[in-house]
């Protein structure tokens, strides 16, 4: 706990979450603890830069279905299927967060500000195959230089595949992959047709039980 706490304060987001992740499922932990945990493991990985590491650990607890249980699911959810989240849908969640976690970037952004400007413009670089200065900033609800900025640094980073047109203003993607996208709605519907289903079973178990046995007979 002490490390995972460590590399949280350090922000070293993605490290923390996954040190936090692996605790809720140590079973010498009590169970209010491993869903304390649980529930850290996702605010680092919401707070952690975009990237490969961060999609990874997204796609592991959008699959925990103990995440559920948590406040900021939400924001999971829309975080691992590519979904554009806006600042007004932060609010609720941003006060869930420990003091060092709302400490201001260089650039003076909050540290889920810049996490959510580099999540909406990786989702973005899925949506587009290429998008003026502009307009990038009118999506990421930034100023069109910070956009520029923040998505050079994202290529060159390795974080985003794609290339700059410094002349006429445009950020080109690479060639839009629609089908991982739909496995991952796909994916949340299943869960969601999942839930529902169990949560019928536990209302009322005998039509459960004698729909189960007609499908069978079928």
């Amino acid at each position: 706990v002490c490390y995972a706490r460590v590399l949280d304060y350090r922000r070293k987001f993605i490290e923390a979450a996954q040190r936090y992740n692996e605790l809720s499922y140590k079973s010498i932990v009590h169970e209010t603890e491993r869903l304390e945990a649980l529930k850290h493991a996702l605010h680092c990985t919401i707070l952690a830069s975009a990237g490969q590491q961060r999609s990874r650990m997204l796609a592991t607890l959008f699959k925990d279905e103990r995440c559920q249980q948590l406040a900021a699911y939400g924001i999971l959810e829309k975080m691992y299927l590519d979904r554009i989240i806006r600042g007004n849908q932060l609010q609720e969640f941003a006060a869930m967060l420990m003091p060092h976690q709302k400490a201001t970037t260089a650039d003076g952004s909050s540290i889920l500000d810049r996490a959510v400007i580099e999540h909406n413009l990786l989702s973005a670089s899925k949506l587009y195959n290429n998008i003026t200065f502009e307009e990038l900033g009118a999506l990421l609800e930034i100023p069109a230089a910070k956009a520029e900025k923040i998505a050079s640094q994202m290529i060159t980073e390795g974080r985003m595949n794609g290339f700059i047109d410094q002349i006429d203003g445009i950020v080109h993607f690479e060639t839009r992959e629609a089908l991982p996208t739909w496995d991952k709605q796909i994916q949340s519907l299943c869960f969601q047709v999942n839930n529902l289903l169990e949560k019928i079973s536990q209302t009322v178990p005998e039509w459960t039980a004698q729909a189960m046995e007609a499908q069978m007979a079928q």
